[in-house]
């Protein structure tokens, strides 16, 4: 199933709730920010973020008891953006870039 609804926490904690131990994903579409220290500009063509809930894959196709984060960004791939969002996040990137959708 693939619906689209407004940003809402209310909707969010249902969907988690609703879902048990099954595979799912919430995806959110906008743009990331001008980085200027590393000469990046605004591009949302592909940006999103995409939570995969006990999958380690896009598709929900790996069963596991944890959630994943995948952050798309340009067809071409932008590690240097990616690795600047996870420190947003105190966070790093982990594993290898996967070819999306």
């Amino acid at each position: 199933m693939d619906v689209e609804v407004p940003v809402d926490d209310e909707v969010e904690d249902l969907f988690v709730q609703a879902l048990g131990g099954g595979p799912a994903s919430i995806y959110w579409d906008g743009s990331w920010p001008d980085v200027p220290e590393l000469d990046l500009e605004a591009y949302a063509k592909y940006e999103a973020v995409q939570v995969v809930f006990n999958s380690l894959d896009l598709d929900g196709e790996l069963p596991a008891d944890e959630h994943t984060v995948f952050v798309h960004l340009s067809k071409f791939g932008d590690l240097p953006r990616a690795e600047w969002l996870a420190r947003q996040a105190g966070a790093e990137v982990l594993g290898e870039s996967v070819l999306g959708r």
